[in-house]
């Protein structure tokens, strides 16, 4: 899952396209469709007037299903029709970027942390949403309760992200 040599501090536009890709995936499924994109698409980054070209049927060619076609696709028009800014983001608070992102299909509070620790660089983001997350909170703690779960990562406050990275590496 974590990948911070690759993914870390990229471009907003790109870490939302990984983001929707990921949703809901394993690992390995979620990179064959990158690596098929990327190639399409003909660069490591994603970038919205490239995306945008790209036809529904090259899209689904490459593993993505009609839904996540369409959150593509609504990605896209709002950041081609400037209703998206997201140069504007890093000066928002993470409430401020949830409440703009969620207005898209598709974005939801997971893909919200991964866009906040993967493009920005928030140092304070637990995205308990994360199976894979749980999974190592679950493991270390040997806890499957949610609320104690949240009462762990406290301690982690102001670095949760951090904390969220190193907890992915016990289950990768």
């Amino acid at each position: 899952m974590f990948e911070k040599d690759t993914l870390f501090h990229k471009p907003a536009f790109h870490v939302l396209i990984w983001a929707i890709i990921n949703q809901q995936l394993s690992v390995a499924s979620a990179r064959s469709i990158e690596s098929k994109l990327q190639n399409l698409h003909r660069g490591t980054v994603f970038r919205q007037p490239t995306i945008s070209t790209l036809s529904d049927n090259q899209l689904k060619a490459c593993g993505l299903s009609r839904q996540k076609i369409r959150y593509i696709r609504a990605l896209c028009d709002a950041v081609a029709q400037k209703s998206l800014r997201l140069r504007s983001l890093p000066y928002k608070t993470n409430d401020e970027i949830g409440d703009i992102l969620t207005t898209l299909p598709g974005i939801g509070p997971w893909t919200i942390d991964m866009f906040l620790m993967f493009s920005l660089g928030r140092l304070d983001v637990l995205p308990l949403g994360d199976l894979a997350l749980r999974k190592a909170i679950s493991n270390t703690y040997n806890t499957h309760d949610s609320e104690a779960m949240l009462s762990i990562s406290q301690r982690w406050a102001p670095y949760q992200t951090i904390a969220s990275w190193y907890l992915w590496n016990t289950v990768d």
